[in-house]
C-alpha cells in the first residue's frame, strides 16, 4: 500500500468525488456531484490546505482517501480538520485508514500547524485509538456527531 497526494493521481479525481458524494452529500445540502469534482479538484495541493490524499493498492488501484481542509463544520472557528476518511469496505481492518491519518497529519505539522481537528459519526474508537481526543457531542444536519482534536 502507497498513500499519495492527489496531486500525483489526478486520474482518481471521479472517483474520490463519488465516494464523498455518497458518502457524505447528505450533511451538504445543495451538493451535487459536479460541484464535489470541482471541491476535489481544489485539494490537489502539497503545499497548502487544502489537500486530499489517495491510499494505493499495491497494483496502484484506489481503496481510500482522506482530506485536510480548513473548516469542516459550518459557523465552527476551529481549524485545520482531518476530514473525508474513506476506506472500500473489501479494504477495512487493514491499517489503511490510520495511514491516511497520519498522512494528514504529518501534513498539518509540516504546514505549521499544532491542532487537528475532525467529526466523526462512524469511528470515533478509531480516532481514540489514534491519539485524538474527543470535546463534544452534538447534532450536525441531522447526525449525533462527535467532534475530536489531537495535538501534533
Amino acid at each position: 500500500m502507497k498513500i499519495s497526494p492527489l496531486v500525483e493521481r489526478p486520474d482518481l479525481v471521479a472517483q474520490v468525488a463519488a465516494w464523498g458524494f455518497a458518502e457524505w452529500g447528505h450533511l451538504n445540502p445543495g451538493e451535487t456531484l459536479e460541484r464535489r469534482v470541482v471541491r476535489i479538484e481544489g485539494k490537489m495541493n502539497v503545499d497548502r490546505v487544502p489537500v486530499a490524499f489517495v491510499a494505493l493498492d499495491d497494483g496502484g488501484d484506489i481503496v481510500g482517501t482522506a482530506s485536510l481542509i480548513f473548516d469542516d463544520l459550518e459557523g465552527d472557528p476551529r481549524n485545520p480538520w482531518l476530514a473525508s476518511v474513506f476506506v472500500l469496505p473489501t479494504h477495512r481492518k487493514k491499517g489503511i485508514a490510520s495511514a491516511l491519518v497520519r498522512a494528514v497529519e504529518e501534513t498539518a505539522r509540516r504546514l505549521g500547524y499544532s491542532r487537528l481537528y475532525l467529526f466523526t459519526s462512524t469511528a470515533p474508537d478509531l480516532y481514540a485509538g489514534l491519539g485524538w481526543r474527543p470535546l463534544e457531542r452534538r447534532d450536525y444536519r441531522g447526525e449525533h456527531i462527535q467532534v475530536m482534536d489531537r495535538t501534533l
